[in-house]
């Protein structure tokens, strides 16, 4: 059984390229991963804690039942998690100024130097594939990549946050 997005009833050349695409960011995705499990092993960090650290870090979420929502769990789990997290001095848990009955979460220097920890391991998988590539293939990935972002921008939660700025991504 095929793990691919196409459909035979593909009609017309647009729908096949982007069914296309949707093939190959599934491949991608399943290549970088493939990487992810040594990063987070030398974090010693559970799967769940790693997933709502990285919520926060990007940005999407600040209390307990965003990241349950967003992770699509119960409230008690992530109750679980972020006691973990705190624990491990990951993040830091205050109560909502707004609701007495709600909590802040916002990531310590160390949750945040284990993020960047693992998304320099990342960072350098990709670097590699890139290094196996040539100038005008590079050119067309960046052109690819940068439209990619500029479309999914306007869908992805605190879009105006400096986290999904594409000007501030670039490198000059």
């Amino acid at each position: 059984m095929s793990n691919k997005v196409s459909s035979p009833l593909q009609s017309t050349p647009t729908e096949k390229l982007k069914n296309s695409v949707l093939d190959l960011d599934q491949l991608v995705q399943r290549l970088i991963r493939s990487g992810w499990p040594e990063a987070w092993q030398q974090t010693n960090l559970p799967l769940g804690a790693s997933r709502a650290l990285l919520l926060l870090a990007a940005g999407r979420v600040t209390s307990p039942r965003e990241v349950a929502d967003a992770m699509g769990v119960s409230r008690t789990t992530v109750t679980g998690l972020i006691d973990r997290l705190e624990l491990d001095g990951m993040i830091t848990r205050a109560i909502a100024p707004d609701d007495k009955r709600s909590f802040l979460l916002t990531l310590t220097d160390k949750g945040r130097q284990t993020v960047e920890q693992v998304e320099n391991i990342r960072r350098k998988q990709l670097a590699e594939a890139l290094d196996r590539m040539d100038d005008t293939a590079l050119h067309h990935l960046e052109a690819g990549l940068e439209a990619l972002a500029a479309a999914m921008q306007p869908n992805v939660p605190g879009e105006n946050n400096e986290v999904f700025n594409i000007r501030k991504l670039q490198v000059n």
